[in-house]
């Protein structure tokens, strides 16, 4: 074979290899940046993996795992909060067994000072929401004896329903959460009634999460 032939064809592998060899170096590099920027999207908090998504301009933090249905069948939930749990610094003492499906949970408000509240409505809601999706039965209450009587609403304390979960809601001059047995308080200071709603919820799958493993 000519020597000028094989040397175009040495040539030519040599630019080949270059070529692959480049390729393979651009998509290292796609992959380890596709890796790091997925990383920034997602977090653990206690175990638990939450990923950053947003709707319009309302930052949220997701989460999912599977909860069990009456039907015993398995369902993904797809649980949203606000507020970074990483950043959520509200105090929390105790531990929640508040996740047991087939139990009755009353949640009682004492609306005087929350009232103004911006995210109070979505608060209460949420909380009612994650405790019937988590497959227990949610009753309304309210904590005031004479407001419960004039508006016809029922008066339910954890001293006066000690056989079943209570959370408590009410104004005080600092948002912390305490648990006690069966009775799970929320005190609310400067409308912060949301981030420790998702203080509760959060640490509530944390120690669940736990039983399980």
């Amino acid at each position: 074979m000519d020597k000028k032939i094989i040397k175009k064809e040495r040539k030519l592998e040599r630019e080949l290899l270059g070529i692959l060899g480049f390729l393979a170096v651009l998509v290292i590099v796609f992959l380890i940046a596709s890796a790091y920027f997925k990383s920034l999207n997602y977090f653990e908090y206690e175990g638990l993996t939450f990923s950053k998504k947003k709707i319009g301009d309302i930052p949220l933090f997701h989460h999912t795992y599977y909860i069990k249905t009456q039907s015993g069948a398995f369902a993904q939930y797809n649980f949203y909060i606000r507020t970074d749990p990483r950043e959520n610094n509200v105090s929390l003492t105790g531990k929640s067994n508040l996740m047991v499906p087939g139990s009755v949970v009353y949640i009682s408000i004492n609306s005087e000072g929350l009232q103004q509240c911006r995210y109070g409505a979505l608060a209460v809601g949420s909380l009612s929401s994650f405790i019937s999706d988590n497959q227990m039965t949610v009753v309304a209450g309210n904590l005031d004896f004479w407001q419960a009587g004039s508006r016809r609403d029922l008066w339910a304390t954890c001293e006066n329903r000690p056989g079943n979960k209570v959370i408590e809601i009410l104004k005080s001059n600092e948002t912390k959460v305490s648990i006690e047995g069966n009775c799970y308080r929320i005190e609310v200071a400067n409308c912060e009634i949301l981030e420790a709603v998702e203080k509760l919820e959060t640490q509530s799958i944390v120690e669940a999460r736990k039983a399980f493993i």
